[in-house]
């Protein structure tokens, strides 16, 4: 029965398509959208979630490496593709490249992990950061910093973008001796 169902339903839609009702790619998504066992249905859509993640993942290595660059080098645009334009992050990121440059500080990350990942119910995420860093503020001591940062990720039409810093913990701050 449920074969007879399929196969009545594909045929009606390559129907459907034939006339230009609709295209034969509408027809197959039509048929898989209905016909689709619940399980199959769980299973893409974490597949689809799963794939979210890897962007903001992917996202959170881009903006950590380009961040140190705009860092050292004085150049905002090194991160920018990162940020969300006109957002709370660019405006404080911006900022500090511009001020760490005239302070002649310089960083050096040594690693990042993500701590954790939650969606907000806008498509945006929320995303727990561990950051260790090298500090170097002009003629001063080597410093070594760990950070626990929590960003907003937000959804937009070319991707995610970093668009807030909601905290910023120190964990760790030590001098290294030269």
């Amino acid at each position: 029965m449920k074969i007879k169902l399929l196969t009545g339903m594909l045929i009606f839609t390559l129907f459907l398509s034939n006339f230009g009702i609709i295209s034969y790619a509408d027809s197959y998504t039509a048929t898989k959208i209905f016909y689709q066992p619940k399980m199959h249905n769980q299973n893409h859509n974490k597949f689809l979630n799963q794939h979210k993640k890897t962007q903001v993942e992917k996202l959170i290595h881009s903006y950590q490496n380009n961040f140190v660059s705009a860092i050292n080098s004085g150049d905002f645009s090194l991160v920018s593709s990162d940020i969300l334009p006109g957002s709370k992050i660019c405006t404080v990121q911006k900022s500090t490249v511009k001020s760490y440059s005239e302070r002649g500080i310089k960083e050096r990350l040594i690693s990042y992990k993500i701590n954790s990942m939650s969606e907000f119910d806008n498509g945006d995420f929320r995303v727990v950061v561990n950051e260790k860093f090298y500090i170097q503020k002009g003629n001063q001591p080597l410093e070594y910093k760990e950070f626990e940062n929590i960003y907003r990720v937000a959804k937009t039409n070319k991707g995610y973008k970093m668009s807030q810093i909601l905290s910023v913990k120190i964990l760790d701050s030590k001098t290294i001796k030269s």
